[in-house]
């Protein structure tokens, strides 16, 4: 899957969505959703390791996916080349080994 394909994607069905009830899409808007996903991918990692609550798979996949199209569409909407910052970043972090 294309990186560059796949955040105009996401990023025009939010558009799309958040315009349905009359809403701008922002990127303050998409950060708080971020930290949101990111609560709760933390929930289902301590319900697996605190054995407190019940671990469901299903809703931890769900919530890194949903994590990385929340990225994909803060990205697009400040205009960051991903796959270009992508490349940069492996390439700095394999000069560090």
């Amino acid at each position: 899957m294309d990186i560059k394909e796949l955040a105009k994607r996401i990023h025009g069905f939010q558009k799309e969505r958040f315009q349905q009830y009359e809403s701008e899409l922002t990127s303050e808007l998409i950060f708080m959703h971020l930290v949101e996903e990111i609560g709760e991918i933390a929930r289902q990692i301590f319900n697996k390791e605190s054995k407190m609550r019940n671990y469901d798979i299903d809703n931890f996949n769900e919530e890194i996916a949903q994590a990385i199209l929340d990225l994909l569409v803060l990205a697009e909407l400040n205009e960051i080349d991903l796959e270009r910052e992508i490349e940069k970043k492996i390439r700095d972090m394999k000069s560090r080994l």
